[in-house]
């Protein structure tokens, strides 16, 4: 009697083990799907902020720059009515401002830079764009950091790889890498891996939601819904700061012809 009941149980465990293995399978897939999922709504939105920036974001530096150009006079004049000369004042406000110009120089090469990869998406043919797809989904099923084994550096050179079109870089990763798959040969650790699993996806959940409610989620959805009504929100956005340049430009000329500038 007694050898009867072992025997059932050791046929119960492998039927266990088969329950958590059929589980463990479900809910990598589902976390796979969600990962896809996530990974391209970063970079979606990512594309939208270059757009942004390239299209708006310039024409703002430019309002900038001209405020720094107006702020440069009021300084000047302020310092002339202390007894300084048109000159050495002059020459005092740019030292000040100085830090302020190299800023927005900076600013203007991270938005070339956001140009040229734009322009590089552009010129990708349908095949690359199906390997570059095809790769980044493999990839990102192995190195997500909510994946067993996953790095998040590695996740960050996968996604700009893929945001700029970089097939070679791609490639390259995925020759070098090895497979992190980890056999769970013990009920607990069947147990374990399916525990992480299904914090692992609540964790994506999570980062969904507050991806959600970012300035460039909700831009995209405006751009979306102003779509539908033949409206372009960033044209209406540009021409709304072109006509603020417009005003500062004038107000700069002036502030020139005061100081005989021109």
């Amino acid at each position: 009697m007694t050898k009867i009941i072992k025997s059932n149980s050791a046929l119960d465990e492998p039927l266990e083990k088969r329950e958590l293995e059929k589980a463990i399978s479900e809910k990598e897939k589902k976390l796979n799907d969600l990962i896809e999922e996530i990974e391209q709504l970063k970079i979606d939105l990512t594309a939208v902020k270059q757009e942004y920036d390239v299209k708006v974001g310039r024409l703002y530096l430019k309002l900038d720059e001209l405020d720094l150009e107006i702020l440069k006079f009021k300084k000047i004049e302020d310092l002339i009515n202390k007894g300084f000369s048109f000159e050495e004042a002059q020459k005092i406000v740019e030292e000040t401002l100085k830090k302020r110009r190299e800023q927005i120089e900076e600013e203007y090469k991270k938005l070339n830079e956001e140009e040229k990869e734009i322009e590089t998406r552009k010129g990708i043919s349908a095949e690359d764009k199906e390997e570059l797809k095809k790769l980044w989904r493999k990839l990102a099923h192995k190195y997500h950091p909510d994946k067993v084994g996953g790095n998040e550096e590695m996740m960050k050179k996968i996604n700009k790889a893929y945001a700029e079109g970089d097939l070679e870089t791609l490639r390259a990763i995925d020759q070098s890498g090895t497979g992190n798959g980890i056999e769970a040969l013990t009920i607990e650790a069947l147990k374990n891996k399916l525990a992480g699993l299904e914090l692992s996806i609540k964790k994506i959940h999570q980062e969904y939601e507050l991806l959600k409610k970012s300035e460039w989620f909700i831009l995209r959805e405006n751009i979306e819904k102003a779509k539908k009504h033949n409206r372009d929100i960033l044209s209406e956005l540009t021409d709304k700061v072109l006509s603020d340049i417009a005003k500062k430009e004038n107000q700069v000329d002036e502030l020139k012809k005061k100081y005989g500038q021109r």
